[in-house]
């Protein structure tokens, strides 16, 4: 917690040069809304969005989450035009349940939500989801949700 709190963004902040969405809960506790505000002033062309929440990481049962989903279908690309062989996310590596978890994964469904979903424990829903990671040769769940939209899925809402 130290190192969160010590952590100074204003001298590299203006460094970043890619597209950045900020998005801030109004009535977080744990970083105050200005402060997200104030990172997103210095990141050159941020947009930042502000959620009715209470939470640091906006839960999926809260009406804030759909505009985080929306959000961040508007942000991310659906499909990239120019890619390397080594971009493309081949879905035939994976298997029929594994290609489901990731669209499952890629709509922002929480490891319990798709155990529940599918009728199967979050210890198999975990092993399935490393098997996706070392399939799709990435490093984490985030990245391949970015390599699954991209490829068209997660469009669908959880149920």
């Amino acid at each position: 917690m130290k190192a969160f709190y010590k952590t100074d963004l204003r001298k590299i902040a203006p460094q970043v040069r890619c597209p950045t969405l900020v998005l801030h809960a109004h009535e977080e506790s744990l970083i105050p809304f200005n402060e997200g505000r104030a990172v997103a002033a210095l990141i050159p062309g941020a947009r930042f969005v502000p959620l009715n929440s209470r939470n640091h990481l906006v839960l999926s049962t809260e009406p804030a989450w759909q505009k985080v989903r929306d959000e961040l279908d508007s942000f991310l690309p659906g499909t990239h035009e120019v890619q390397t062989e080594s971009e493309e996310l081949n879905l035939d590596q994976l298997t029929p349940r594994e290609r489901q978890i990731l669209d499952i994964v890629a709509q922002g469904v929480d490891n319990n939500g798709i155990a529940k979903q599918l009728g199967i424990s979050e210890k198999t829903v975990r092993n399935h989801i490393s098997t996706i990671l070392d399939k799709l040769g990435v490093d984490s769940r985030l990245q391949a949700v970015v390599r699954a939209r991209e490829a068209g899925l997660g469009r669908k809402s959880p149920s």
